[in-house]
């Protein structure tokens, strides 16, 4: 098979793609997208667009942000609809930890959901997409006792996380934003065989307009001449990671 473009992270199912995803999945024909859900009413409309687009590839979730801002009964349906479901998905994503103007109750909350979600995953055989924000001590810590394959998108920690991660046997997904973020010291020390590209679309654009899995090429361009590599070496080694991770 060819080499497409991989984004590992994207949010199609977010109103600001509304009426646009048939012209959309006509221009990412060469694309793969993983279209991640945060909450019960995304993984529903993500698991059925796959149907109507088949490189929309789904992925249901239940967000840190969701579960510290709901109801116990909205959170617990979001659950449920994942257990129930998650056979028919591609990966859980996106899942995990965010400290950002959490209390402690809410921190609390995020890990015990966390942990029975990895526990499903590691069941179930899924590939997690983790998101993580001023928590990446504390996700590394719950990683390690679990088998559960992941992949932590925009990878926010330092160069000592990102080695405990890999160490850990995760991938990392640079997004888009990281145009933006210049976080380039990083990125030349990071394993290929360990790396991943996302857009996190519609957020996260290298130049202020709607993200879209269109943006993918900008960001390999960056990666690519960070490394001294041609963009079209590093297409085909994300593109050879993700066969690896998910059909073995």
């Amino acid at each position: 098979m060819e080499a497409k473009f991989v984004d590992i992270h994207a949010h199609l199912s977010d109103n600001r793609f509304e009426g646009k995803l048939d012209s959309l999945a006509k221009e990412l024909k060469d694309f793969l997208v993983l279209n991640a859900g945060e909450k019960l009413t995304d993984n529903e409309k993500i698991l059925l667009e796959s149907k109507k687009h088949p490189n929309f590839l789904p992925c249901i979730g239940l967000h840190p942000n969701f579960i510290s801002s709901a109801t116990e009964e909205d959170v617990s349906k979001s659950f449920d609809y994942i257990a129930k479901h998650v056979k028919e998905a591609f990966a859980i994503s996106e899942i995990g930890l965010d400290y950002r103007g959490k209390d402690e109750l809410q921190i609390s909350s995020q890990k015990r959901i966390f942990t029975e979600l990895l526990e499903l995953a590691e069941l179930e055989g899924k590939v997690c997409i983790i998101h993580s924000r001023k928590a990446m001590d504390d996700l590394l810590k719950i990683l390690s006792s679990f088998e559960a394959i992941v992949i932590i998108h925009n990878f926010e920690g330092n160069q000592a996380q990102y080695t405990k991660a890999v160490e850990s046997k995760a991938y990392v997904s640079i997004s888009t934003g990281f145009i933006k973020f210049k976080r380039d010291n990083l990125i030349k020390k990071m394993a290929l065989d360990r790396m991943f590209v996302e857009t996190d679309s519609p957020v996260l654009s290298p130049d202020n307009e709607l993200n879209t899995p269109l943006n993918i090429p900008k960001i390999l361009d960056y990666i690519s001449a960070l490394r001294g590599i041609k963009q079209i070496e590093l297409k085909e080694k994300i593109f050879m990671n993700f066969k690896k991770l998910f059909y073995g």
